[in-house]
């Protein structure tokens, strides 16, 4: 049976590095020896890494540590600018130096899958400013090179949404009722992909409805919109065609009148065999 123990102000130290831990994982670090001993060699470690890479000045300073709330060793080491490292111990099944092993990994943007610089191990032993040393000699310039273009890629991905969320944003200015998958609000997911409206038989009193479904949805880079109608009434659909050709998005045949010219709806006599053929009217369409 486990007992409680007596204050600790290194384990107090360490759980306020702790994030988000709930109150079972609180009692188990306050009662369980070898979980408060695991938390405080793992503060002490990451605490020490990460006042050594400030003390190196390694990105200008600004290092941190944060745990996660396991059972099992897992620090993190954290710059202010989002570059990290976690120290994740892996090893507790196996015996002497290699269950002493660390597995030290590099934190990318969320969504990034580039190439990532490889993983390292070093032992949790070691004292902090060497562990320090190590990951900046094994890991750092690897890291460096592969989180460039992960930035990059997150910056892009960043404009894309931002481009998405201001071309929603207009849309939702003129499409009453629309909502995201699922009947999401729109505020919640503002750079979404795809929206859809409720037809007139659908709408909830007070909103304004439009008289037709549909769906639009975005590409990546809110470039190009894809816009479905669905329960289209006849006469709304000649309306909307016609409103397209006028606006020159049409689809049609060419046929060229003269050498070199094409005026549309001429009309053009065919060529009389034995007799003089009735001129024959054409619909020439072309697009601007």
């Amino acid at each position: 049976m486990a007992h409680p123990q007596e204050p600790d102000p290194a384990l107090d130290q360490a759980l306020m590095a702790v994030v988000s831990p709930s109150d079972d994982f609180l009692q188990d670090a306050r009662s369980k020896a070898e979980l408060a001993r695991t938390l405080t060699h793992f503060d002490a470690l990451g605490r020490g890494v990460a006042a050594a890479f400030n003390a190196r000045g390694v990105e200008g300073g600004g290092w941190t540590h944060t745990m996660t709330p396991a059972h099992w060793g897992n620090v993190t080491v954290r710059h202010r600018d989002g570059m990290h490292f976690s120290f994740r111990h892996h090893g507790r099944s196996r015996k002497g130096a290699a269950g002493r092993r660390l597995t030290v990994e590099t934190g990318y943007p969320h969504g990034y899958s580039g190439w990532r610089a490889e993983p390292i191990t070093v032992s949790m032993d070691r004292d902090p400013d060497a562990i320090a040393a190590d990951v900046l000699r094994r890991l750092m310039p690897a890291y460096q090179d592969t989180l460039r273009e992960a930035l990059e890629a997150a910056g892009r991905r960043d404009a894309e949404r931002r481009a998405r969320a201001g071309l929603n944003e207009l849309i939702e200015q003129l499409v009453p009722g629309l909502h995201g998958i699922g009947g999401l609000d729109p505020r919640s997911a503002p750079d979404r992909d795809t929206s859809y409206w409720p037809g007139r038989d659908h709408v909830p009193d007070g909103q304004v409805a439009l008289p037709v479904s549909g769906r639009v949805t975005l590409n990546h880079d809110a470039s190009e919109v894809e816009v479905k109608l669905t329960h289209v009434p006849p006469a709304l659909a000649l309306h909307l065609l016609d409103h397209l050709r006028r606006c020159g998005v049409i689809s049609g045949r060419v046929h060229a009148v003269g050498p070199a010219r094409v005026i549309a709806g001429e009309v053009e006599p065919r060529e009389p065999l034995h007799e003089r053929a009735q001129p024959e009217a054409r619909l020439l369409l072309t697009g601007a």
